[in-house]
């Protein structure tokens, strides 16, 4: 879970739970100065993580990292819709 603490670097480290190919993708998103740090937090919210990342954007999404976090965002919008009616 990431905490308030987290810096990027963490951050990113403990999304990617070892998976290279995840921490690339994480990386190149938190150097985008439209995305930055909050689709971390879309990320962590929706429960993704590692290989799970790396799939989505390589399979799901064929590379592409704009379809990738548009897919994110959704998701992660979804998700806090259900949050607020339970």
């Amino acid at each position: 879970m990431l905490e308030a603490s987290d810096t990027l670097a963490r951050a990113v480290g403990k999304l990617a739970a070892g998976n290279v190919g995840a921490a690339c993708v994480l990386g190149r998103m938190v150097d985008d100065p439209f995305t930055g740090g909050m689709i971390l937090l879309d990320i962590e919210s929706i429960g993704l993580r590692g290989e799970e990342i790396w799939e989505l954007y390589s399979d799901v999404h064929a590379l592409d990292l704009n379809r990738f976090i548009a897919d994110v965002k959704v998701q992660a919008r979804k998700a806090s819709r259900f949050r607020d009616w339970s």
